[in-house]
């Protein structure tokens, strides 16, 4: 399992915990989470991870 801590959106900023959080609060789809946490809708992830993913 991923820590909260982690960074899943590079761009946005949103880490694990924050679109855990957006699920118990009731996000269902992709749509809600990014809808509640900002997660990909900046569009430039792969560019910002250090993964390069």
């Amino acid at each position: 399992m991923i820590a909260d801590q982690e960074l899943v959106c590079f761009c946005s900023q949103v880490t694990a915990g924050h679109i855990r959080q957006a699920m118990r609060e009731g996000a269902r789809t992709l749509d809600d989470i990014r809808c509640t946490t900002g997660a990909c809708t900046l569009g430039r992830c792969k560019e910002l991870s250090p993964r390069g993913r």
